[in-house]
């Protein structure tokens, strides 16, 4: 084996080395005192450097945050996670899309009717939120009038609009990931 200075150490390469210390003790002949060996008090010493995730400045985290809300996926992208940022925003776009192809339906707040304690419609706030977490995907098909009519008629109605909630749910969880990135909690 090199010297300590020679080589960079990593846990398995200590795992190799214990074992093939370990492997010829044991096919020689070895005494009482000689098995009592502590190996972990030989590793101890070594130290391994770890790529320990640092914070991004402020404005760049920022904007990891706003692009990952607008764009599914552009936060990540900002970041330099270019392969995670195209999974997410391949695969939230897509159920976006995907629902929004089966008759499913742009949520938004509504007055109740009756009036009641609260002035809107409980439900349609909560699905206009689960809609909006899309970004962009929700902003532009509203514009353009896509998914406004209700179609319950239609016998997909509601895995679109499940599609529909996930895309923008799911995209919560990926801006709560590309800010974690940003703020150097994780890798």
């Amino acid at each position: 084996m090199q010297s300590d200075g020679d080589m960079v150490d990593t846990l398995y390469q200590r795992h190799l080395e214990f074992i093939f210390t370990r492997t010829l003790k044991e096919l020689t002949l070895q005494t009482r005192d000689e098995l009592t060996d502590d190996f972990p008090s030989r590793f101890s010493e070594r130290r391994i450097a770890y790529d320990e995730p640092t914070p991004y400045p402020a404005g760049r985290r920022t904007l990891a945050v706003m692009a990952a809300w607008l764009i599914p996926g552009a936060g990540h992208l900002v970041l330099g996670k270019m392969g995670r940022g195209l999974l997410f925003l391949v695969t939230i776009v897509g159920s976006f899309a995907l629902g929004l192809a089966i008759h499913g339906r742009l949520f938004w707040p509504v007055i109740s009717d009756p009036p009641t304690f609260f002035r809107f419609d409980l439900i349609t706030v909560l699905w206009f939120f689960a809609q909006i977490g899309a970004g962009l995907c929700y902003i532009v098909s509203y514009m353009f009038g896509i998914g406004t009519e209700p179609q319950p008629w239609a016998s997909t109605f509601e895995y679109g609009n499940a599609l529909m909630f996930l895309a923008g749910l799911l995209n919560y969880l990926v801006i709560h990931d590309a800010f974690d990135i940003a703020a150097g909690r994780k890798r």
